[in-house]
């Protein structure tokens, strides 16, 4: 969410989880095991900005309400990341 300066919004770990509807000790393991990375390190502490909140609303879905398992969530999400990787490479190739 950009404020009205156009500055992006970045939330604290707890904040993100909150607003994600997660519990923050989830989302630490999800950003240990690579599923979601950080906008932002200071120090010790991480800040998630809004793409970063998209992913994890998305992680819930797929496990809360689509009842996937870890192991199918990552599968799930490298695929789609990978899909979106490959559909740049296209629009970039055919400018």
């Amino acid at each position: 969410m950009n404020d009205r300066s156009g500055q992006t919004a970045y939330y604290e770990l707890e904040v993100a989880a909150r607003l994600s509807r997660l519990p923050a000790a989830r989302v630490r393991r999800y950003v240990r095991v690579g599923l979601v990375r950080p906008s932002r390190l200071e120090g010790r502490t991480v800040f998630f900005g809004e793409d970063e909140l998209a992913r994890l609303r998305t992680i819930r879905r797929l496990g809360d309400d689509l009842g996937i398992n870890a192991a199918g969530v990552e599968v799930v999400l490298r695929l789609v990341d990978e899909i979106r990787a490959l559909t740049r490479n296209d629009v970039r190739r055919d400018r």
